[in-house]
């Protein structure tokens, strides 16, 4: 067990998820401003999707614009 900054112990998995979602929630921003910068319609969707789905979304955008190179 970590022990938090209040005394209590929290399980190891808690601060792992929370870095986890941390990462996922990153990369939706990531996907959305990128999407966005490219002038997609689509870009909340992406965001939205990425979030709920993780990794399927992100394989897919990446596998769509591999030819467009970066968005500026």
């Amino acid at each position: 067990m970590v022990p938090f900054a209040s005394g209590v112990d929290l399980p190891w998995s808690l601060p792992l998820t929370l870095v986890i979602y941390g990462i996922v929630v990153a990369v939706a921003v990531w996907i959305y401003r990128d999407a966005k910068a490219r002038g997609s319609d689509r870009a909340v969707l992406w965001f939205l999707a990425t979030l709920v789905f993780t990794i399927v979304p992100v394989l897919v955008y990446m596998y769509l614009n591999r030819e467009a190179g970066p968005a500026r």
